[in-house]
């Protein structure tokens, strides 16, 4: 992960017949990224296949983001 200039680059596998890819984790993913954000889209460049997402201005905001994401995607956390 990369926070600079305001937007947010996060890395995933860089080996594309991984199958993480065709995982229900990564649809759903990308199902959150369709259907509760404009910000965030994905991107591939040469091998490397990223999620990239705009105006994050800071720590918190990134955080905001990705926690927002996590709990659709994933769930609540264990506390």
């Amino acid at each position: 992960m990369t926070l600079k200039d305001e937007t947010l680059r996060c890395y995933f596998i860089n080996k594309p017949d991984s199958p993480y890819f065709e995982s229900s984790l990564f649809r759903d993913i990308l199902s959150y990224l369709q259907t509760h954000t404009t910000k965030g889209k994905l991107k591939q460049t040469g091998r490397n296949f990223l999620l990239v997402v705009d105006d994050v201005d800071g720590m918190e905001k990134m955080h905001q983001f990705l926690s927002r994401m996590h709990v659709k995607v994933v769930g609540q956390p264990k506390q």
